[in-house]
C-alpha cells in the first residue's frame, strides 16, 4: 500500500509529472505576461518622452 502511493505521488509517477507540467506551464505563462507588460511600459514611456537620456 505505502509502496503504491509512493510510486503514484513521487516525481517519476504520473501525478508528480502532471503537477510538474502544470507548474512549468504556469511559470512560462507568467514570464510571457511579465515580458509583455514590460514591453508595453517601455513603449508608453518612450511615447511620452519619459525614457532616460543616455549621456
Amino acid at each position: 500500500m505505502a509502496d503504491t502511493l509512493f510510486l503514484l505521488l513521487f516525481w517519476t509517477g504520473p501525478i508528480g509529472i502532471g503537477i510538474f507540467l502544470v507548474c512549468l506551464g504556469a511559470m512560462l505563462y507568467l514570464l510571457t505576461k511579465a515580458d509583455e507588460t514590460s514591453k508595453r511600459t517601455k513603449a508608453m514611456a518612450k511615447e511620452k518622452g519619459l525614457e532616460k537620456k543616455k549621456e
